[in-house]
């Protein structure tokens, strides 16, 4: 971590946004967690009729919701800009909780959880991108990260306030939060990216001034943000036909598959009925004790990613990651069907084993797979196809959320818990074969860089013949940039660098100052 902040000041304005954005992840793990506090104390207090439909429904209807709102976000993105949809949603998150918190007939929870759902979607893609485009490559990996933290910082907050007070002031309570968010989101500056493909120059320059620090030389880096844009800038459209091109539909299809994987690993199911799950295995801890012991865990493990994203690499904590929760996975279904085989007993003798494994599968999920399919989301996607694809990614992401939340009880009814556990565990190893296989490592790579990994057969030939230019250190009046030839073997073990852990030739300690690293084109 030291080492990725080496010159923390220079980062400070980086940071301040990637947190500015992240309170939407904060507010969407309040919208999350509300149920699980909430739901118990509505049917004690009895104040709003609910039948079973109802309580399954309302628990579970955000993320169907949020598929409305991942389907909008990316023309909101795309024409309001990332800051200011990032503020604007912060009204419909305020106006869903009071809903709930004022709630006397069913519907009322209906439409505000409808209404907070719907902004989840927006969160997703929205944060993610605001944070990849403000963020330099060597940091990028770390402030991404924090939207997993803010997630896990809003599921605590709500499990701790929960447990003092009823379902309608929780809501109210949690109503306040988004106003954080519009103030916050209010003092940054809109994306260098956003602003040049809106062909607002003057403005995105004094953007990337704020966000590398006041007496860093940016001409450089606004250079080659300049060039990278204007590849796809000649039409602002986008065909239909230009999403089905291999460096489009594969960097697509590889966040598709990690968010299936994702939530397939049952994370979801978990964390809503946590309490549930405690029941069934015989726990006597007290429910809100075990659900804030949860938060507490998952909090702490994703700040601890952060430390590592850029420095493990992102291929390296997903297969770790699914390497560990398939363990707990399996040693949690092993529990339940003793339990179901040899009764009580198992109870007595292994007792522990169900809290034991609940929490190291948090921990290794917050340690990779949280966070990072969405980092990666934000780095995959060429930059004139980033707002559209990162909104089906999450529209995808959301539809896989609902599908696990509302299968649960039917797969526990005819699998039987062991069977349930086992299931989730079976994608966690196909999770692990995913990542090895086919995932390409990004740490420490640029938005150019990845771009090209994706790139037709043509075009790396044609920047395989040109990669003995890279560029210099000051553009002239005349040229954009100097070019300067090197030995092609230097420039390859600069490239293969950038894989290993120590590899940040390309992606220095220089640029936490915002100083603009060469970079073969």
């Amino acid at each position: 971590m030291l080492r990725l902040f080496k010159n923390p000041r220079k980062v400070m304005v980086q940071m301040g946004a990637a947190a500015a954005a992240s309170l939407s992840f904060m507010i969407m793990g309040m919208v999350r967690a509300w149920s699980s506090p909430g739901m118990p104390s509505l049917l004690e207090s009895k104040a709003v009729p609910l039948t079973e439909s109802d309580i399954s429904w309302i628990s579970s209807i955000p993320p169907l919701a949020s598929l409305v709102g991942s389907l909008v976000a990316g023309p909101c993105l795309t024409y309001l800009g990332r800051r200011r949809t990032l503020m604007l949603i912060s009204i419909p998150y305020s106006l869903g909780f009071l809903l709930i918190g004022f709630a006397s007939h069913s519907s009322m929870l209906y439409i505000g959880r409808i209404l907070d759902g719907a902004m989840i979607g927006f969160s997703a893609p929205s944060a993610q991108i605001f944070i990849g485009e403000c963020a330099s490559p060597r940091v990028r990996g770390a402030l991404g990260a924090f939207t997993a933290i803010f997630l896990s910082l809003g599921i605590l907050i709500t499990y701790v306030i929960g447990a003092f007070v009823p379902w309608n002031v929780l809501a109210w309570i949690l109503s306040a939060f988004p106003a954080l968010l519009f103030g916050a989101m209010y003092l940054m500056p809109e994306t260098p990216s956003w602003l040049l493909s809106n062909n607002r120059e003057e403005e995105a320059k004094k953007s990337l001034q704020f966000l590398r620090g006041a007496h860093t030389d940016i001409t450089g880096e606004f250079e080659r943000l300049k060039a990278n844009l204007a590849k796809g800038a000649n039409s602002q459209q986008i065909h239909p036909k230009e999403l089905l091109k291999g460096s489009v539909l594969k960097p697509l299809l590889l966040s598709m598959a990690l968010m299936l994987l994702q939530q397939f690993s049952g994370i979801n199911s978990i964390i809503y009925f946590t309490v549930f799950i405690f029941q069934k295995a015989g726990s006597s801890m007290d429910k809100n004790l075990a659900t804030i012991i949860v938060g507490i865990v998952q909090l702490l493990a994703t700040i601890a990613s952060m430390f590592l994203v850029d420095r493990a690499g992102r291929r390296l904590l997903l297969l770790v990651s699914g390497v560990v929760m398939s363990i707990s996975l399996a040693a949690l279904g092993a529990f339940f069907y003793m339990l179901e085989v040899y009764g009580a007993d198992v109870q007595q003798t292994l007792g522990w084993l169900p809290l034991a494994s609940l929490l190291l599968f948090i921990i290794a999920y917050s340690s990779g797979f949280a966070n990072v399919p969405f980092l990666i989301m934000g780095e995959l996607f060429p930059a004139k196809f980033r707002s559209i694809l990162g909104s089906l990614a999450s529209c995808f992401n959301l539809l896989c959320t609902f599908t696990i939340i509302r299968s649960f009880g039917d797969m526990n009814k005819t699998m039987g818990e062991y069977g349930t556990f086992w299931f989730y565990m079976s994608w966690c190893v196909v999770g692990v074969f995913f990542v090895y296989f086919f995932l390409p490592e990004t740490k420490g790579k640029s938005f150019e860089e990845i771009e090209r990994m994706f790139a037709n057969k043509k075009k790396q030939q044609l920047y395989a013949a040109g990669a003995e230019t890279t560029l210099g250190a000051a553009p002239d009046k005349n040229d954009v940039f100097t070019v300067e030839t090197i030995p092609r073997a230097h420039i390859d073990e600069r490239l293969s660098q950038s894989h290993s852990n120590d590899g940040y030739d390309l992606d220095s300690d220089e640029e936490d100052n915002g100083e603009v690293v060469a970079t073969p084109l």
